[in-house]
């Protein structure tokens, strides 16, 4: 029988939330059903945060080095989480809405359910991250890294691919189709099993540096 197909999970966010201002983070901290909005938490650091079954809203985490953080059923409206150090992170049923994430480096993570819709993640590094059931929509991901990633199930659908970095990747039944894939950095022996659409064949072989010519050498 066929694999059935996974249906990425939603966070499971209560729907009323109590309201919360932050202003900075702690080792250990804990928070639980929180409606998160507006609060500048750029260049805090803090190891081993548990943030779950909670709404961020127009939060900024800019330069932020938050270590083992942990998140389950949460979403990120309008946040941005440019160049955060997020080493060893897991995230489990985790949204991110239209927010901007350049730079944010999630090193050695471990991911779950995640979806990234409509989010700027220029030079973003995923480098040894192990991730499943993930997805990228409408999303910029010029310069991003993936090197000795496990990825697992992940689709990226309509998204900038530009200079990508997937070498040294396992790409089996990744889903590229609608991507532009100008420049992504990929290895011959990882290309089998990816899913692409038809027009992407010729940027596929060109990528790994197979000369494609008309009968006639022109």
């Amino acid at each position: 029988m066929p694999k059935k197909k996974h249906i990425l999970q939603s966070p499971n966010i209560p729907a009323s939330l109590q309201k919360l201002s932050i202003s900075s983070l702690a080792d250990y901290d804990e928070y639980a059903e929180n409606q998160i909005t507006s609060c500048d938490l750029s260049e805090e650091i803090a190891k081993n945060i548990l943030f779950e079954e909670s709404l961020f809203q127009r939060v900024i985490l800019t330069s932020a080095r938050l270590p083992k953080l942990h998140l389950r059923d949460v979403r990120f409206e309008n946040c941005d989480i440019s160049v955060t150090f997020l080493e060893a992170c897991r995230l489990r049923r985790v949204e991110f809405i239209s927010c901007r994430l350049l730079g944010a480096q999630m090193l050695s993570s471990e991911m779950d359910d995640v979806l990234f819709r409509e989010c700027n993640l220029e030079g973003a590094v995923f480098l040894s991250t192990k991730a499943k059931h993930i997805r990228f929509e409408k999303s910029m991901l010029p310069n991003v890294t993936f090197e000795g990633a496990d990825l697992e199930n992940i689709t990226f659908d309509y998204c900038d691919l530009s200079q990508t970095d997937f070498q040294n990747t396992n790409l089996q039944g990744i889903d590229v189709r609608g991507s532009t894939l100008n420049g992504m950095q990929i290895e011959s022996k990882s290309v089998n099993g990816i899913i692409i659409s038809p027009e992407q064949a010729i940027q596929i072989v060109s990528l790994l540096g197979v000369i494609v010519q008309d009968s006639e050498g022109y």
